[in-house]
């Protein structure tokens, strides 16, 4: 079994005043979060996997690599850093995603932290990973530039994020179907992620390199997606957040024109036995520390 922690946060560890900017989006994101934290692995969590391996393989995560994963999740990726021999520390912002990730992963140590602040000495290190956390980061750039703090000098940060709509159509496809019925966002609800201006291949590396990271390369990463589409459709209301809150507190009218509009759209990807297959696709950044 895992060793689960709630660290306190070392004096002059970096971060941002949590009532300051990006605090609203923290909240709606954690909260999120932990209402699907029993839901998002076999579904959604299930799709995201497939950036684990160039993930892992750009951290150059091997035996005996002191690996820290932000944003930990479920612990699959966590597991397969395991599973390269990698001596890794898992944390998460959310404290039901701990509970998830500590029951999964064997030898792994996970804590409850957050970014920007995390509970680590500088360089403690050798390669850090996160899977599609820095979509959720109420300040990216203090995140990164903490990610960096915590890295080894010649070790490595690697960090996914979501390619436009319109070519990762795993997720574009629902935001195309509640353009095509005309809704909006329900409440007040943030209307995109704080990391949404770096979502190019030039920004994602700007970023990086704004830290101080050196030899910041971006490359894409492609995979299908194989579900039967009602499936998916729940996939993505009990396992994303901000995907999801396109759909959530529509009234029942708009609910089934965004469902026919997504019906119609994910059509033309099925196979004969009625499963799609989606194509999904991001982009993984790696960049070296230097010392």
């Amino acid at each position: 079994m895992a060793t689960v922690e709630s660290p306190k946060r070392p004096a002059g560890a970096a971060g941002a005043d949590p009532n300051g900017k990006g605090s609203n989006f923290e909240e709606f994101e954690r909260a999120g979060w932990a209402r699907r934290s029993g839901t998002y692995d076999e579904g959604f969590g299930r799709m995201t996997a497939g950036v684990h391996e160039p993930l892992l393989e750009a951290a150059g995560v091997r035996r005996g690599t002191r690996l820290l994963e932000v944003g930990c999740g479920t612990g699959r990726l966590a597991l397969a850093a395991l599973g390269r021999g990698a001596a890794v520390v898992a944390t998460d912002a959310v404290e039901q995603m701990v509970a998830e990730a500590a029951a999964a992963l064997p030898r792994a140590r996970v804590l409850h932290a957050a970014l920007p602040r995390l509970p680590f000495g500088d360089g403690d290190f050798d390669a850090v990973a996160g899977a599609f956390v820095i979509n959720h980061v109420p300040e990216p750039a203090a995140a990164v530039a903490e990610l960096a703090r915590v890295t080894a000098p010649g070790g490595r940060v690697a960090l996914s994020c979501w390619d436009a709509p319109e070519r990762n159509l795993a997720q574009g496809l629902v935001a195309a179907a509640v353009a095509e019925a005309g809704a909006t966002p329900a409440g007040d609800l943030p209307s995109h992620s704080p990391f949404a201006p770096y979502g190019s291949p030039a920004a994602f590396a700007g970023l990086l390199a704004g830290a101080g990271l050196t030899a910041v390369r971006v490359e894409p990463v492609r995979w299908t997606h194989r579900v039967d589409p009602d499936r998916w459709w729940g996939d993505i209301l009990t396992g994303t957040v901000l995907t999801a809150s396109l759909i959530e507190g529509q009234d029942a009218g708009t609910v089934a024109r965004i469902r026919a509009a997504y019906d119609r759209l994910v059509a033309p990807y099925a196979r004969p036995d009625g499963s799609v297959e989606l194509p999904v696709a991001a982009l993984v950044a790696v960049a070296t520390r230097q010392g």
